[in-house]
């Protein structure tokens, strides 16, 4: 009965995980496809799955490394730095498409997320309830 829970975890797990990715790769693929006449697009949505693939596998990492280790505060830097690499260049490209206030409201919630979760994650110190 073990063995089978185990299984049926694991699948369980790589359906989570699998599906939402297949997702995006279709997605990404359909994308890219239709912007075959503009390299900026096809390489803006290649560096971003890039850019999630990468976030994705940091915060496994991380969950997995030992509490404590250089090792999880190195990847806790690397999984800022690829959240707010996400953050930004959707921003870019959003804007290219708005007037100018709403393009200014959306950069300042860009630095407010970037400079709050610097705050959280990094200089506020961890409290236990």
């Amino acid at each position: 009965m073990q063995v089978i829970h185990q299984a049926f975890t694991r699948a369980l797990s790589c359906m989570w995980f699998g599906l939402p990715n297949a997702f995006l790769i279709f997605q990404s693929v359909v994308a890219i496809h239709r912007s075959r006449n503009d390299i900026w697009i096809a390489s803006f949505i290649v560096g971003a799955d890039i850019d999630i693939a990468l976030l994705f596998w940091s915060i496994y990492a991380h969950e997995k490394a030992p509490v404590g280790s250089k090792q999880r505060e190195r990847l806790k830097i690397f999984i800022w730095l690829l959240a707010t690499l996400l953050n930004v260049g959707f921003a870019y490209r959003v804007t290219m498409m708005m007037p100018l206030v709403m393009s200014l409201v959306l950069w300042a919630l860009v630095a407010v997320t970037t400079v709050g979760t610097f705050h959280l994650y990094f200089l506020r110190p961890h409290q236990r309830a």
